[in-house]
């Protein structure tokens, strides 16, 4: 049903420890950063990012920034949902 799910972080060192520990309880990897600074949980298919948010604004629920390939639309609790839809194979 989902491909990825974002969230943002002020303090990603901070957000991996504690992902770091969450998902470890629940058999997962240590998440690993990627050269945006981004950290990244993959399991079963799944990925978890956490992330300072694109639009250079600090981290709260629901904000951040999407262009180019990601369609983003709000539930009426102001979350943000982003839409991805992969071409089929050539």
């Amino acid at each position: 049903m989902f491909s990825h799910v974002v969230v943002g972080s002020n303090d990603i060192d901070r957000s991996k420890k504690f992902y770091d520990a969450v998902i470890g309880a629940m058999g997962g990897k240590p998440g690993f950063v990627d050269a945006k600074g981004r950290v990244i949980y993959m399991h079963n298919g799944g990925l978890l990012l956490v992330t300072k948010p694109v639009d250079g604004k600090p981290a709260t629920h629901a904000n951040g920034g999407g262009a180019m390939y990601l369609a983003y639309l709000r539930d009426p609790d102001g979350n943000k949902l982003c839409a991805l839809r992969r071409m089929p194979a050539a």
